[in-house]
């Protein structure tokens, strides 16, 4: 697992954040790719955004041909629980720590 750049802030995200790592690693690697950051508590999100409270990772998956990235969100979201909402977008998965 890395940052994209020195932009990225991965200091400070909460320990629930701790699983989305671990099982994004693990499955970004059964994939052929390493698991990189693109955004955790940095950059402009939203008003609100999980991002801020160290709740929110945008994980790259622009690498991966567009038909494996249902896949991936998939196995992610059933690793993670329904304390997670996976959201796939076109260059990047946005995971976050939301209970109902």
């Amino acid at each position: 697992m890395r940052p994209k750049d020195e932009t990225v802030n991965i200091w400070g995200l909460e320990r629930e954040m701790q699983p989305v790592l671990k099982f994004a690693g693990m499955i970004w690697k059964d994939y052929g790719q390493e698991l990189v950051v693109t955004s955790a508590r940095d950059s402009i999100h939203s008003a609100g955004s999980l991002h801020y409270y160290g709740l929110a990772v945008d994980l790259r998956t622009r690498d991966f041909p567009e038909n494996q990235r249902p896949d991936i969100k998939k196995e992610l979201a059933m690793a993670l629980g329904s304390k997670y909402d996976v959201i796939l977008h076109s260059t990047h998965m946005h995971v976050e720590f939301d209970p109902k």
